[in-house]
């Protein structure tokens, strides 16, 4: 399992401990924050894979702390908590990007499951980006690939027989077979 970095953000000192304490117990590292302000200072300080959130703290709320959090590091996953749960509440966060939302009071088992959820799918977007990484790779290599074939081609206007080309390499229209599978293999679509 990754260790995976999560900041705790909530004015309610017992209920940080709490969570934090439980946190670390699942395996993640943790940090905490008072508030939003804090939060955002230790976000812009070191990387974190998710926070953790109260939704009503003094000064920055939950709701401005993600907004905040979405235009400095996209990636990072945010949970509201909140005691104040309305429909309303839980559809703008939605909207504006929060991962999950959980009302107050909850069971400890269902903020483990939401962060495994969220660690599962931070570790598919980890895995997409390596495997597009490799992708881009490939179509890197395939480039080169027909561009120094393409120059090495004409020879059959040279007066070489088509089968012929220097010992060990292949002949005019052998290096015409692999350009040709070489535009089929770029012009494939990437499965996302």
């Amino acid at each position: 399992m990754e260790n995976f970095k999560i900041l705790i953000t909530d004015d309610d000192m017992d209920l940080r401990e709490l969570l934090t304490e439980a946190v670390r117990n699942w395996g993640y590292s943790t940090s905490v924050a008072r508030d939003g302000d804090e939060a955002l200072k230790k976000l812009r300080m070191e990387r974190f894979d998710m926070v953790i959130t109260d939704l009503m703290m003094p000064g920055m709320d939950g709701l401005m702390l993600l907004k905040k959090i979405r235009e400095l590091d996209k990636e990072i996953l945010v949970i509201i908590i909140t005691g104040y749960a309305t429909i309303e509440t839980a559809v703008k966060a939605i909207e504006e990007g929060a991962y999950d939302y959980i009302a107050k009071p909850f069971r400890l088992d269902e903020l483990m499951i939401v962060i495994k959820n969220a660690g599962e799918r931070l570790r598919l977007i980890m895995h997409n980006k390596t495997l597009l990484d490799e992708l881009r790779s490939a179509y890197g290599e395939i480039a080169v690939l027909k561009s120094a074939l393409a120059q090495r081609s004409p020879r059959t206007e040279a007066g070489e027989t088509p089968e012929a080309g220097k010992q060990g390499e292949p002949g005019p229209w052998k290096q015409q077979e692999y350009l040709k599978e070489a535009d089929r293999f770029m012009k494939k679509p990437a499965k996302s």
